[in-house]
């Protein structure tokens, strides 16, 4: 099958003549000579198994020949038999390309030229479906053009046949080591990586914070240039955008990001992640801009997976600027990121269903201890939202407004030990009559402070009817000492309070309240707040009819 000449393997039949005949070997096309001595290397020439070879799996490299002369294909075969290779042969461009579209493959040994399909073909679709595999090109017609050319490709060496079996062994343990420590810290970024997401999930449940969180760790760790999010509405059967980074305007006009597409339909019907490119993209009229779909490298779509279900699809893109698209071994990684997302998102709906239902009971005791006086009925939904909306200009987080939410449902909860005839009497209160009125905000606090997930409500409810003078109750607090929570909750509570109708008085109306607000700013009221209040009043950002009583 091959002969043996000064230690070379004669790769061609015509192998007297090519050695006569035997062009000098290219220098400089690469990071190692591809002729070059093994001088100092094991003469055995074996590999380690690759430790990260299949997402950290042990497993003996695969190694794919092409050539379209068989012998050659044999003879390379026998001269790696003795090594700790899984070596596999194809003698036709088009079952190589089969090869590589059914599994992975570490390392590609190709035939530069072989018909209509060249080892260039190969080349490329090897590194379109495992960008991270090991392509070396051989030839017997070298030329400077040709070498150049498959390196700039993405070739990781030349050979020039004949070559000896020193040669081709250390390219091949060469090529592998490199690949090998590649994936290593690939791998160590991941862990790494994945360290972050989990100590930051561990840290909120804010679902838009951590969405925003997954998405711009994926971006940096998996190198893409835009990801998003869409969440499955299952009232609906329609995916809702939830989160996304770096998305042109353009994509918000197709349907890419509505999950109207054949690519995310798959990926929820099969609960299955899938790698595309352009070429996959479904060519929808009004789908997507043909100006931006040609800059699309490589995509990937993932499904977020809860008890079983499908709740969503995370997608990453790849544009033009990148030399390789997205792996499969990436897609280990991507699930692991996507099983914390859909646990993530899972614990954050979770949490909101508590909020919702501890303020549905919130509410029903609000409701409850107005119903006590039907002159105030509606006054803490009315509180609550002026305050949202003073605490909104303040430029408060989230996170804080539903504590003013919370504050402003409970600030009156302590009239529960109010009795009706004081709460309901039609005339001014005696002074006896007003001391036991002013234990309300102590009262409040006292009924709150044993339950933890209302303590936050606690300042709203205790220094509400203290006054920035220092002549208000129940600890006669001035200027700062007053937390910020109660100085807010004072200007807005006084404000409803003006115009409503109480016992003892019809409603003065919106005019009056918001000159009474300026009246005492600095007195009664925190100036910095009471101007906020005025401002927004003026400015129409407060709504009139949120405000408006309810006969």
């Amino acid at each position: 099958m091959s002969s043996k000449s000064n230690g070379q393997v004669c790769l061609n039949r015509n192998s007297t003549q090519r050695q006569a005949n035997q062009i000098p070997p290219l220098t400089g096309l690469s990071k190692k000579s591809t002729m070059e001595s093994d001088v100092g290397r094991s003469t055995s020439g074996e590999a380690s198994p690759l430790d990260f070879a299949r997402g950290g799996e042990l497993v003996e490299p695969h190694i794919l020949v092409v050539d379209d002369e068989e012998y050659i294909c044999e003879v390379i075969k026998e001269m790696l038999s003795d090594a700790n290779y899984r070596v596999e042969t194809a003698c036709d461009p088009q079952k190589a390309m089969d090869i590589l579209e059914r599994e992975p493959v570490d390392f590609v040994l190709t035939d530069l030229i072989m018909g209509e399909k060249s080892g260039v073909d190969v080349l490329n679709k090897t590194i379109k479906l495992h960008p991270d595999a090991v392509v070396v090109l051989m030839t017997g017609r070298p030329t400077i053009e040709n070498a150049v050319a498959v390196l700039k490709s993405g070739a990781y060496d030349y050979l020039i046949k004949p070559f000896s079996m020193d040669t081709l062994r250390a390219v091949i343990k060469r090529g592998l080591e490199k690949q090998r420590l590649l994936r290593e810290n690939i791998n160590l970024k991941e862990t790494v990586f994945l360290y972050r997401i989990s100590e930051a999930m561990g840290s909120t449940i804010r679902l838009d914070f951590l969405l925003n969180l997954i998405l711009e760790t994926a971006i940096k760790e998996l190198e893409a240039d835009m990801a998003w999010v869409l969440l499955l509405d299952e009232k609906n059967n329609r995916l809702i955008p939830k989160a996304s980074l770096g998305i042109p305007p353009q994509m918000w006009e197709s349907g890419f990001l509505n999950g109207n597409d054949s690519i995310s339909r798959w990926v929820i019907k099969n609960a299955k992640p899938q790698i595309f490119d352009k070429d996959k993209i479904p060519p929808l009229a009004g789908f997507l801009p043909w100006e931006f779909k040609r800059k699309i490298r490589s995509g990937i779509s993932h499904p977020l997976m809860a008890k079983g279900k499908v709740i969503g699809i995370l997608t990453l893109i790849r544009t033009e600027g990148h030399l390789s698209g997205f792996t499969i071994g990436q897609i280990h990684s991507l699930s692991i990121i996507a099983s914390k997302a859909a646990s993530a998102i899972e614990n954050s709906k979770l949490y909101e269903e508590i909020k919702k239902s501890y303020m549905q009971t919130l509410t029903a005791l609000a409701n409850a201890v107005e119903a006590r006086d039907t002159y105030t009925r509606g006054h803490t939904e009315r509180v609550w939202y002026m305050a949202q909306l003073i605490a909104k200009e303040m430029g408060w987080e989230e996170d804080k407004l539903w504590e003013v939410k919370m504050g402003g449902i409970l600030h009156d909860i302590g009239k529960i030990g109010v009795p009706d005839a004081i709460l309901n009497k039609p005339e001014a209160l005696t002074q006896e009559e007003f001391e036991v009125m002013k234990q309300h905000p102590a009262c409040g606090a006292k009924i709150l402070e044993g339950i933890s997930f209302l303590k936050p409500a606690i300042p709203y409810v205790l220094y509400h009817h203290e006054r920035y003078d220092g002549k208000g109750y129940p600890n006669r607090l001035r200027g700062d000492q007053i937390p910020i929570q109660g100085r807010l909750m004072a200007v807005v509570d006084t404000f409803d309070a003006i115009t409503s109708d109480r016992p003892y008085r019809k409603s003065k109306g919106f005019k009056l309240a918001i000159k009474e607000i300026k009246d005492f700013s600095g007195t009664q009221f925190d100036p910095k707040v009471a101007k906020i209040l005025v401002e927004a009043w003026e400015h129409g950002r407060i709504d009139k009819e949120r405000i408006k009583i309810k006969k």
